[in-house]
């Protein structure tokens, strides 16, 4: 269970870069860049320990559409965007894309 916590805190951390990296201006503001890289080393750094526990390829489904969702949904809250029914859908997918590889994807090695 410590594995799915370093994962959710990999999560956070991925997504705080991500949305830290406009910030950045193109890597030139010195503060957000070192923060947006620390986030992103925190979080592959918490990627590499979880996958010593769970599957890499279980592990990597749930980081990126994890971020892939969290950072959609600041955006939408955060700057305003709106969302058309193809990316609604494509979000849907990948969900239950994730779902499926939590419940099918036994990868014998």
């Amino acid at each position: 269970m410590l594995a799915y916590f370093y994962l959710a805190l990999a999560v956070i951390a991925e997504t705080t870069g991500t949305a830290l990296i406009g910030q950045t201006n193109g890597f030139t503001k010195i503060i957000p860049t070192v923060v947006t890289l620390g986030c992103y080393g925190v979080s592959f750094y918490l990627l590499a320990v979880v996958v010593k526990t769970i599957p890499v390829h279980l592990a990597y489904a749930i980081w990126s559409a994890s971020g892939i969702l969290i950072i959609t949904a600041l955006s939408v809250l955060i700057f305003k965007a709106s969302l058309n029914w193809q990316t609604v859908l494509g979000l849907t997918f990948l969900v239950m894309g994730v779902v499926m590889v939590n419940l099918f994807g036994n990868v014998h090695e």
